[in-house]
């Protein structure tokens, strides 16, 4: 058994984890196989993120001593956490995807910019595109207008060797006549 000091250790340790991920989600997952559990590890720390599974109480003490309040109400049953440290929306794409896969897997709850998320708020931050995605979207975006005043410039040149080639074509018409 744990020490009184242990804990607020952990506590503490824990607390400063939060303040240095991007967010949180919480999830159900009684239920899970540990093969199951091992698979949505493995996945959400390739990415750099974390899922562990930690006692309510602990939780509770941790979200208290970095001043994270409203989410104690989920704290209920066993919780295992997603600690997002980059991209949180492909986090909650992994975790929604898992939760359609899994069906002992249910998100309760995420926080996100200091903002608590019901479960559908965190299902619906799933159907948002990938950072990676917007970048490449901004770029191209940005791309654009350089392309097509790239793309005119090239026409002037063109159009009049076209008109010079239908005038050449034209001449010897002209002095058959």
């Amino acid at each position: 058994m744990k020490k009184k000091e242990q804990k607020i250790e952990e506590a503490k340790g824990l607390a400063q984890e939060f303040k240095e991920a991007e967010g949180v989600i919480l999830a159900a997952y009684q239920g899970l196989t540990y093969p199951q559990q091992d698979a949505v590890r493995r996945t959400v720390k390739s990415v750099g993120n974390d899922f562990k599974v930690v006692k309510n109480t602990l939780l509770k003490k941790a979200f208290a001593n970095c001043g994270i309040s409203g989410l104690d109400e989920y704290l209920v049953r066993s919780t295992a956490l997603l600690l997002v440290r980059k991209d949180f929306p492909a986090a909650a794409k992994t975790m929604t995807k898992y939760a359609k896969d899994f069906a002992p897997l249910e998100i309760k709850a995420g926080y996100l910019d200091g903002k608590l998320l019901s479960a559908r708020e965190v299902a619906v931050i799933s159907e948002l595109p990938s950072r990676d995605q917007l970048l490449a979207n901004l770029f191209s975006s940005m791309n654009a207008p350089a392309q097509n005043f790239i793309s005119v410039l090239s026409n002037v040149p063109r159009s009049l060797l076209n008109v010079l080639k239908a005038i050449g074509e034209k001449e010897p018409e002209a002095s058959a006549v």
